[in-house]
């Protein structure tokens, strides 16, 4: 509570300002223009008790704390008067506060003044000629405080399909859309007190014909200037541009909506390097705030520090990723391990547009489940090349240790028929043939296994030389006429002559023979075969067709297995029906491969089976079977 010193200087306070705001409220009263309105604002604030008074449109922020406020309409709009006083003052603040409502009541006079049209003969206010013929296309139109509006431009025609001579009667705020009202009076305010507007401000101004356009107005003062006393604003028309910039904020905004539902991390860096979008997703997958906040003005290489520690490898990475940025260099699918062991793929997009560089997208995935099922594969994978590595080497090992016995079996069972010639019966000699077919039938099973080792391993070097591949598939047909006759088969060639094939002669005469011997295996008695081979747009063609057994559909994609043998080649309790590994097709096509061809089956079961391979007349350089 105060005591009675300070009540008492409260009376003598009030008794001073008394008489200072009743002179302004007269004053006030009196006001007609803007300029007196504004010319009464000083002096309110010098009223004892009173540390400051301003007042601004409805909606549009005041000075300070306002401690008092009051509201007068004025037109379609309403002021707001803030008043700042010494609150232990009660009268200055009750007086104070009539001189301002009497102010607003002036401005609103002075503001509902009617369009005044200039004649032609009369031209602008003097002291405007200048400005005006630099803002020929604009549209003009200056406010004067004591006697209205006036446009000066033939835009008010041209754009608003207005007559200047003839406009409007009513005041300038009844061409303004309402929601721009406010704009429109704080503007014409603060040039009205001298103040400088050095930013512009958008209006919506209605047409004769009733529609709205926007322009971007420069407003300025030139009450001060002897002969003018005049607000002039200078209008561009905008409408379409806003229209464009309008659009262009809804696809973004569609974009970043979209960008937000991604399970990706996006982040957009632009050309300065600023960091300006960033979804929920990166945030989550890096465990951060919002990079836009953190990034600040130094954008990415301030985030790029806030990242650092998150790599596993620090600042190496860091390092890599801020000169990919700043070289804009574009990187894709690049695997960066993260500190707490996640591991996160990191793709850098360097964005262009007809301007020019645009900035740099980032894009960011958790790909710990996926990398940890990779290294998973890669183990079981070297797991099983090695158990592959060492089968094969098993397979080559017990080969070689099988062919040399065989080959003297072999060698002796030859020896021993020649000479025994006249000493062993017909019985004799028949369990000697069976002996060296087969000790032949395992050596051949040995050197295919041997091959087929080779050929896994990229071991086998191939020979190549000029071959006439017509003539090579006649010796090969040749040699296999007896085993057709004897199995009641029709074996026939057709070739046809062209370029010579660059080729292993020996590996490519194996091919046929393997394809041969298949087809007059599985061919019953009564059947044909019969092998084509001529010149191809890429090389040669060489084909086996058989009318055999077939291969069943649902086997077809495992012909080329190793040891297959179909469903329907096999006698009672799952023999074979006929002798052979079923390692001839595997065989072939891993040589056609290594020549750079290709060998396909088709087959109809009960039909008959056709193997077609192609061969380019100089194949790729390989080395040891590997890729060219």
């Amino acid at each position: 509570m105060r005591g009675d010193t300070d009540q008492a200087a409260e009376a003598g306070t009030a008794a001073l300002v008394a008489p200072a705001a009743t002179e302004l409220i007269d004053r006030a009263e009196r006001a007609a223009t803007m300029v007196d309105v504004q010319a009464l604002l000083p002096d309110v604030r010098q009223l004892p008790g009173v540390r400051g008074a301003a007042f601004t449109v409805a909606g549009q922020p005041g000075s300070g704390r306002p401690e008092l406020t009051a509201s007068r309409p004025v037109g379609p709009l309403e002021w707001r008067q803030v008043l700042r006083t010494d609150l232990t003052d009660p009268e200055a603040h009750r007086l104070a506060r009539g001189a301002l409502d009497a102010i607003v009541d002036a401005a609103g006079r002075a503001l509902r003044l009617p369009c005044r049209a200039v004649p032609e003969h009369d031209g602008p206010p003097v002291g405007l000629h200048g400005v005006i013929s630099r803002h020929a296309r604009a549209l003009i139109v200056v406010v004067d405080p004591a006697h209205g509006w006036t446009p000066l431009s033939d835009s008010f025609s041209t754009l608003l399909g207005y007559d200047r001579a003839h406009p409007p009667a009513g005041n300038l705020l009844d061409l303004i859309h309402p929601e721009d009202r406010p704009d429109a009076l704080s503007t014409f305010i603060a040039a009205c007190a001298g103040e400088d507007l050095p930013n512009c401000v958008d209006l919506r101004i209605r047409t004769a014909a009733g529609n709205w356009r926007r322009f971007e107005f420069a407003v300025r003062s030139f009450v001060r200037i002897p002969d003018a006393g005049v607000v002039a604003y200078f209008g561009l028309d905008v409408t379409t541009q806003r229209a464009a910039e309008r659009a262009l904020r809804v696809e973004r905004g569609r974009l970043l909506s979209l960008v937000e539902t991604l399970r990706d991390g996006i982040l957009l860096i632009d050309e300065d390097q600023r960091v300006t979008v960033a979804n929920s997703s990166f945030r989550r997958i890096l465990g951060m705030a919002d990079p836009v906040q953190v990034g600040g003005e130094r954008g990415w290489p301030r985030l790029l520090a806030r990242l650092q520690p998150l790599f596993g490898s620090g600042v190496t990475d860091a390092v890599r990723l801020r000169d990919i940025v700043a070289a804009r260099r574009a990187m894709m699918g690049e695997e960066v391990e993260l500190a707490d062991g996640r591991v996160v793929e990191l793709d850098f997009v360097p964005l262009e547009s007809e301007g020019g560089p645009r900035g740099t997208l980032m894009h960011l995935r958790d790909v710990t489940s996926k990398v940890a099922i990779r290294r998973g594969l890669e183990e079981r994978n070297r797991g099983l090349a090695e158990a592959a590595a060492l089968n094969n080497q098993f397979v080559a090992t017990v080969a070689h240790e099988l062919r040399g016995p065989l080959s003297s079996v072999v060698a002796f069972g030859h020896l021993l028929g020649d000479a025994s010639s006249g000493l062993l019966n017909d019985e004799q000699r028949q369990y000697l043939d069976v002996i060296d077919r087969n000790a032949n039938r395992l050596l051949r099973l040995i050197e295919d296994l041997l091959l087929l080792s080779r050929l896994e391993a990229r071991t086998l070097q191939l020979r190549p030389a000029p071959v006439r591949l017509s003539e090579l598939v006649r010796t090969a047909v040749t040699e296999r006429l007896p085993a057709a006759e004897n199995a009641g088969l029709r074996l026939t060639v057709e070739t046809q002559d062209g370029p010579e094939l660059t080729c292993d002669e020996t590996r490519v005469h194996q091919v046929i023979d393997n394809l041969l011997n298949n087809a007059l295996k599985f061919t019953p008695a009564g059947g044909s075969v019969t092998v084509r081979a001529a010149p191809a747009s890429s090389g040669w063609q060489l084909s086996v067709a058989d009318s055999g057994v077939g291969i069943p559909a649902a086997e077809l994609a495992r012909v080329f297995s190793a040891f297959f043998r179909g469903s329907n080649t096999t006698a009672g309790g799952g023999q074979p029906a006929a002798p052979g590994t079923g390692l001839g097709l595997v065989v072939s096509r891993a040589i056609v491969e290594l020549h750079g061809g290709t060998i396909q089956v088709a087959s109809t079961e009960g039909a008959g089976t056709t193997v077609t391979v192609t061969l380019p007349t100089r194949p790729a350089r390989r080395t040891n079977g590997g890729t060219p």
